[in-house]
């Protein structure tokens, strides 16, 4: 069944870019709201010096005029100086006399009516020069720049509308605030989402975690929400569970089994020791017995062959002790190490009908005990699976002597057989040995690979630091 289709807002990238994205978009945001305020006082204190100069420069040219008679006291004159005079595209340039009267004013209708309307016209005589606030008579605000005409009092006034002194781009300044809100609303409202959605549902992880770590088994069947990784998360540490689980099953079917198999030798050695062992001295004793009487009755020929076969039954007796002693603990191995131990099992096992061979890469040299008694039981192992259960014929057994390793490949050309997906399931497929190979090697600091098909034989390596 395919898994549901996440949602692109409920992905980890998504919120991460989100939490990236955002807090340097609140920074842009402020810092051009800041700009732009910056910007438009500077351009505004730009405009009011350019009117000003302006201003001042009509007052001399109307000052000069009057002292070379081209304009006159009562205005007369004006018109023609200041017909170019101009300002934006609403501003506009007049003249006004001390009273607020018109002197001058480009617009028809306004030319010698006072401007009462406009509350600049009252600010004009507290000043020689300078800008103030002023209005149109249609209400609109305005910046009235003015310069004084020496001698008469009149006025140069430069007025224009306060939104024609911001450029159009500053104006949508004014939307920056309702953005800056609008961020951190959005920011709000991720991280309140990602709490729900990745602090929560870790948190909850967490916890199972250390339950597990105290021995408790949660379920983990019910859904812990949150973005996709952390639900894939969660399915791998329900996947880790199972394995666990399994494992430790495996464990307990291997340790039954390993029991039971100690119990099996046990009997197997005693039944050993009985029927072949005790028997051989029980034998030797009743043909000592019978080499007494021969002696005694001075039939001395009869007594030497009665000891002869005493002492070839002793000499099978002990053989016979001499391999359960391998079988329980191989001496070649503590004596003279690792490689004459195993060519010594090569040729045990050479006369029960299988052909092995023995490769060495590297220069041979003793290695911990713990580590070639490990490698030795692989060995033995591989070599027993290949003879009574893959019926090989052939098995080449390669040791590699590494600087800092040692390595045993065992490979038998037998039946094979099919390999489980995982470990854990070694036992219940009933391969035992390879389980007490694997465990062994773990145990050991090693590394065990088993790689088997049907009909193409089984290659076990087991790799070991040195």
């Amino acid at each position: 069944m395919n898994a549901p289709r996440t949602k692109w807002y409920r992905r980890l990238q998504v919120q991460l870019g989100l939490w990236f994205i955002l807090p340097l978009l609140l920074v842009f945001v402020a810092l051009t709201l800041s700009g732009a305020y910056n910007n438009l006082q500077a351009i505004r204190n730009l405009t009011t010096q350019r009117n000003v100069a302006m201003a001042r420069l009509y007052a001399r040219q109307i000052g000069d005029g009057l002292t070379r008679g081209t304009v006159l006291v009562d205005g007369h004159g004006l018109s023609d100086l200041m017909a170019d005079a101009s300002v934006g595209e609403r501003g506009v340039v007049y003249v006004v006399d001390a009273n607020g009267l018109a002197v001058y004013h480009p617009r028809a209708g306004y030319q010698g009516l006072y401007l009462a309307w406009d509350p600049a016209i009252a600010l004009l005589a507290s000043s020689e020069t300078g800008t103030v606030q002023g209005r149109f008579s249609d209400g609109s605000p305005t910046l009235a720049s003015f310069a004084s005409v020496a001698d008469v009092g009149w006025r140069v006034v430069v007025e224009e509308p306060v939104p024609d002194v911001t450029v159009p781009l500053l104006r949508a300044s004014s939307t920056l605030p309702i953005l800056l809100v609008a961020t951190g609303f959005l920011s709000l409202l991720l991280i309140d989402f990602s709490l729900h959605t990745i602090v929560q549902p870790l948190r909850k992880l967490a916890e199972t975690a250390t339950k597990i770590t105290w021995g408790d088994w949660p379920r983990l069947d019910e859904d812990v929400g949150g973005v996709e990784e952390i639900r894939h998360l969660q399915d791998a540490l329900r996947d880790m569970l199972e394995r666990i689980r399994h494992y430790q099953e495996s464990m307990r079917d291997y340790v039954d089994a390993v029991t039971q198999g100690q119990e099996e030798e046990r009997s197997r050695l005693s039944r050993e020791l009985h029927d072949d062992t005790i028997q051989g001295l029980i034998a030797m004793e009743q043909r000592l017995q019978l080499a007494q009487h021969a002696i005694e009755r001075g039939d001395a020929q009869g007594a030497l062959k009665t000891l002869q076969g005493t002492r070839e039954l002793a000499q099978q007796t002990l053989d016979e002790l001499r391999r359960l002693i391998r079988a329980l603990r191989p001496i070649y191995l503590e004596d003279l190490g690792f490689m004459p131990a195993l060519e010594t099992l090569v040729r045990e096992v050479q006369n029960e009908g299988l052909s092995p061979e023995i490769r060495v890469e590297g220069e041979a040299r003793r290695l911990p005990k713990a580590t070639e008694l490990v490698a030795f039981r692989v060995a033995q192992e591989a070599l027993t699976n290949a003879m009574q259960h893959a019926s090989a014929s052939q098995v080449t057994l390669t040791v590699t002597f590494g600087e800092n390793a040692l390595t045993l490949a065992v490979e038998d050309d037998g039946t094979g057989f099919a390999m489980p997906d995982t470990p854990d399931t070694l036992t219940q497929a009933g391969h035992l040995g390879l389980v007490g190979m694997r465990e062994r090697v773990l145990l050991a600091g090693g590394r065990l690979d088993i790689r088997s098909q049907p009909g193409k034989g089984t290659r076990v390596t087991a790799s070991f630091p040195a």
